[in-house]
């Protein structure tokens, strides 16, 4: 009878573990930019969109909204992606890309980069609904916000290094 109801008990607690973690699974993206001000108010941006799925889903499709209408021109997209506001110079309030093939989505932990555009204006940060398949049917999506690349902390270090040692030689050239 113990070792009956010691049975039950694993057997529940490792049912809750499958069911806790199965609820804690989550599709979500990270769409990182460049920002490039090429003069006379064009603004070039080039992307890498991260798939941080733990939900097992990819990464097909990204629409990204301005709020308001500006001139766009789509410059690359990765093989295997297209997009509707991504071809010549457009009048829009928003730019997406989408996969052809499932060949092509995003797995999860992975990324992929190439996506660019030209805008007659500075953007930064814009509001993007990232789309997930699992390839087995289901879809689902999540919401974010664009972030800046952050700079690499060897290029940092190096940065900060340089502007020590120009600092001292001009200081001591001084004395």
């Amino acid at each position: 009878m113990k070792l009956k109801k010691l049975f039950i008990t694993g057997v529940f607690a490792v049912s809750m573990l499958m069911i806790s973690a199965m609820a804690s699974a989550t599709q979500s993206a990270s769409i990182l930019y460049q920002e490039t001000n090429l003069g006379g108010s064009l603004w070039q941006y080039d992307y890498i969109f991260q798939n941080n799925s733990d939900a097992g889903e990819y990464l097909y499709k990204v629409n990204m909204d301005f709020g308001q209408l500006l001139d766009v021109t789509g410059d690359t997209l990765p093989s295997g992606w297209t997009a509707t506001m991504w071809e010549g110079t457009n009048n829009t309030s928003y730019v997406d890309a989408f996969t052809t093939d499932t060949s092509f989505d995003i797995a999860p932990g992975n990324s992929q980069s190439g996506f660019r555009f030209t805008v007659n204006q500075q953007v930064g940060n814009l509001a993007y609904t990232a789309e997930f398949d699992d390839h087995a049917g289901n879809l689902s999506a999540s919401l974010g916000n664009t972030a800046p690349v952050a700079p690499e902390p060897v290029s940092t270090i190096l940065f900060l290094t340089g502007g020590a040692t120009l600092a001292a030689r001009r200081y001591l050239k001084r004395r």
